[in-house]
């Protein structure tokens, strides 16, 4: 995700996170929203790690 766009700054992603959380919160139900909540989670994770895989 970071890469189409070049440097994306965690706090950046971790707004974009929330936004879509509470989005799906909003405007979806209880299973879209904790299902969404889930595959969403495992995107960021995922992109997180990928991204910081020197640091550990």
């Amino acid at each position: 995700m970071a890469k189409a766009f070049g440097e994306v700054s965690t706090g950046l992603l971790i707004v974009i996170y929330f936004i879509i959380i509470a989005a799906l919160g909003i405007f979806g139900d209880l299973f879209t929203f904790i299902v969404g909540s889930l595959i969403i989670t495992l995107i960021f994770a995922n992109g997180y790690d990928s991204e910081h895989l020197g640091d550990h």
